[in-house]
C-alpha cells in the first residue's frame, strides 16, 4: 500500500515562516551587537574627555593664576575645551571663584543619520578655588 499521510512533510509556507523568523532573529542580534559597540565607544570617549577635563582643572592655581578668565582651545583627537573662572563671593582681599571646564567632542561614530549632522557630546566639571580679589580692594 502506498498511502501518504497528509502531515508527512513541510509545506512551502512553513519553510518561509521559519526563514522569516530566522532573519528577524539575526537582525535583532545584529542590532544588539551594534548597540553594544556604540555604547562602548561612547564610554571610551567620555572617559577620555573626563581625563582631559581633570587635567585642565588641575592646572588652575598651579601654573594658571586664579583670576577671572575665559579661555578655549583644541585638545587634539577631536576634543575641544573651554575654561571659565568667575568670581562668586568676595571677602576683602580674597575671592572664591567658580571654575568650570567643559570638554566637548564630535561623536561621528555613534551618529545614526546618513546626512552631515554629527552628535556633539560634552562633559562639564565645576569646582571652587580661592584667589586674590581682582582689581582694587574696597
Amino acid at each position: 500500500m502506498n498511502a501518504r499521510h497528509p502531515e508527512s512533510g513541510f509545506t512551502l509556507l512553513e519553510v518561509m515562516v521559519a526563514f522569516i523568523i530566522g532573519v528577524l532573529a539575526l537582525g535583532v542580534l545584529w542590532e544588539s551587537g551594534i548597540g553594544g559597540w556604540r555604547a562602548a565607544r561612547i564610554t571610551e570617549r567620555s572617559m577620555e574627555a573626563l581625563s582631559r577635563a581633570q587635567s585642565h582643572l588641575a592646572v588652575v592655581g598651579h601654573g594658571l593664576a586664579v583670576r577671572p578668565l575665559s579661555k578655549h582651545g583644541e585638545d587634539g583627537s577631536g576634543f575641544y575645551w573651554q575654561l571659565r573662572i568667575t568670581p562668586s563671593q568676595t571677602s576683602g582681599r580674597m575671592t572664591l571663584y567658580t571654575v568650570e571646564i567643559t570638554e566637548s567632542w564630535s561623536d561621528a561614530a555613534t551618529d545614526t543619520h546618513n546626512d552631515d549632522t554629527v552628535n556633539r557630546r560634552a562633559i562639564t566639571l565645576r569646582t571652587a578655588r580661592i584667589g586674590p580679589t581682582a582689581g582694587p580692594t574696597p
